[in-house]
């Protein structure tokens, strides 16, 4: 099991069969707003792309400071884009 500390963007190889990733935002972008959900959810933090050979899924929004994200057989690569000066860990499961 790996873990990523993650900042800016990039891409990072990820475990074969590697099945979820939790996400863990460690600081938070200077500007981000929150939603009206229990737990909050939140908005302009970063987003997550799962690869697979070149290929990528569609986004995922990080919306909440703990996020799991469920990764498809054959994933290999996380794109990540973070917003300012967002920090996130990533552990793989």
């Amino acid at each position: 099991m790996a873990v990523y500390n993650l900042s800016g963007s990039g891409t990072q190889g990820l475990t074969p069969g590697t099945t979820k990733l939790r996400v863990e935002v460690i600081t938070f972008p200077l500007i981000f707003s929150v939603g009206r959900a229990t737990p909050p959810n939140y908005y302009d933090i970063g987003l997550l792309r799962l690869g697979d050979q070149g290929s990528y899924y569609p986004a995922v929004a990080i919306d909440a400071t703990d996020v799991l994200v469920p990764c498809p057989a054959g994933v290999t690569t996380l794109g990540y884009s973070l917003f300012g000066t967002t920090n996130i860990r990533v552990t793989e499961a």
